[in-house]
């Protein structure tokens, strides 16, 4: 029996070792650097060089209204030890990732048997999905361990303890409230007492700034629900219909294939022996994590599916370990997450490429105050002035005469980044138009085909 179980120690010591690999390999060349990990660089920053706290996190995609600052928080430490590096955050996402793998294979142990754990565990560390959200800092990525941890800690008669990580799921994305109802469901009712402590132990940053100003984010979130059933409601009357889109999208995004027969044969049939099993716990999550995520109407994002991505490798990790034949589907599902690596792919040097720019930038300066706008077609400004601020060279912001009727917020110059072909001059952006009419002092090709130029204030002649 102790060789058994140190030979499943040594295999789940190599699984995580591989893991840890996949995913710190060459981690600053392929980082993922856009404008919503500058956004939250910038406010990070600010917490730990200026100590301007917030209770706000990131705004919602949609609905205009703002998440809990949670994520702030836990990346706050490592931007700290990392001297303000983007890769901090990162190394963050990527130590939330190996904590999954080590909480999937617990739990599949405890629910199952260790083979399962050791299979579900695999699939988790070599999932391309899985990977590329350990690979990069942004709030949804740790969805899948925290959806987890609230599951587990139920499983083991934590309901505090469970309902504090709902509570920290919702403060991660608002699409996370679909979790309340399982977690309810899955605790017996005279539990419930100390489940809404826990949620709101976990939602306490939140809270305190919801208190503070009569829940304005609260209210637009209720609005955003119930408006009528426009971005809330039935996406389809037929449910199983309903609940087989949403499982096949969920095994397609965390194996990032599509359109395979053999795939989909397989994860209908693995989920037919699942239900069989009758795991209530993992079904009333499936089932209703399911529905609950179809009930949205507008688009959905493959992070919307994060509170689910555990799911697949537990459903395959049970199923694929009950006959020693059905080893070879595990290796096929092995090889269709191989064949997606992101190591096949050539870096993508994102933090190099906006430390180049803003090189460029700040050689055109001239040490005089600026503004500073980015004509893109899907990002924003904040990871250019990320760096920029981090060399001293902050933007100033324009505002609406209302606000500014003598137009201080104006400066001399105005810098423009344009990420592919533009036309600076005569733009609408509110950047460029509230510069007032301008001429083209300067510009310069940056390598990776972007354009900076230094635009003044018309001169006339």
């Amino acid at each position: 029996m102790s060789k058994k179980i140190n030979f499943v120690k040594l295999l789940l010591i190599l699984i995580l070792i591989l893991a840890a690999i996949l995913r710190f390999y060459k981690l600053p060349e392929y980082l993922q650097f856009l404008g919503d990990q500058g956004r939250d660089l910038l406010i990070v920053k600010a917490m730990i060089v200026d100590h301007k706290f917030t209770l706000l996190g990131p705004t919602a995609s949609v609905g205009g209204f703002y998440t809990g600052p949670v994520y702030y928080y836990f990346m706050l430490p490592f931007l700290a030890l990392w001297q303000l590096d983007p890769v901090g955050p990162a190394v963050m996402s990527a130590l939330f990732g190996l904590a999954t793998i080590i909480l999937v294979y617990f739990f599949v142990k405890d629910i199952a048997d260790k083979k399962a754990g050791v299979l579900a565990a695999l699939l988790t560390a070599f999932s391309p999905k899985m990977i590329d959200l350990s690979r990069f800092s942004w709030n949804p990525n740790p969805i899948p361990f925290f959806s987890l941890a609230a599951v587990y800690s139920l499983y083991k008669r934590k309901v505090f303890l469970a309902g504090l990580f709902v509570g920290i799921l919702v403060q991660l994305h608002y699409i996370n409230l679909v979790m309340i109802p399982v977690i309810g469901l899955m605790t017996k009712i005279k539990d419930w007492w100390k489940l809404f402590i826990g949620f709101f132990a976990g939602l306490s940053l939140f809270l305190i700034f919801e208190l503070r100003h009569g829940f304005p984010n609260s209210q637009s979130v209720m609005e955003f629900i119930f408006r009528g059933g426009q971005t809330v409601a039935p996406r389809t009357f037929n449910f199983p219909e309903l609940f087989i889109e949403i499982y096949r999208r969920t095994f397609e995004n965390v194996f990032q294939t599509s359109d395979n027969l053999i795939f989909n044969i397989v994860i209908y049939l693995a989920l037919f022996i699942f239900l069989w099993q009758r795991k209530w716990p993992l079904i009333v999550w499936l089932i209703l994590g399911c529905l609950g995520l179809g009930f949205y109407r507008g688009t959905l994002y493959e992070h919307y599916f994060n509170f689910l991505y555990i799911l697949p490798f537990i459903i395959l990790g049970i199923v694929l370990t009950r006959r020693w034949f059905l080893i070879p589907i595990a290796v096929f599902f092995l090889y269709l997450s191989v064949i997606k690596w992101y190591i096949w792919s050539p870096p993508n040097n994102q933090i190099g490429q906006t430390k180049n720019v803003d090189k460029v930038v700040m050689d055109m300066l001239g040490g005089e105050d600026f503004n500073f706008a980015l004509i893109t077609p899907g990002n924003s400004d904040h990871a250019y002035r990320y760096f920029l601020e981090l060399n001293g060279k902050k933007a100033k912001v324009i505002y609406n005469p209302d606000i500014d009727p003598e137009r201080k917020s104006v400066a001399s110059q105005l810098i423009v980044v344009c990420e592919g072909p533009c036309a600076p001059l005569g733009s609408p952006l509110w950047e460029v138009a509230g510069f007032g009419r301008a001429e083209i002092a300067d510009s310069k090709q940056v390598p990776v085909g972007i354009t900076v130029y230094k635009l003044v204030h018309y001169k006339g002649g």
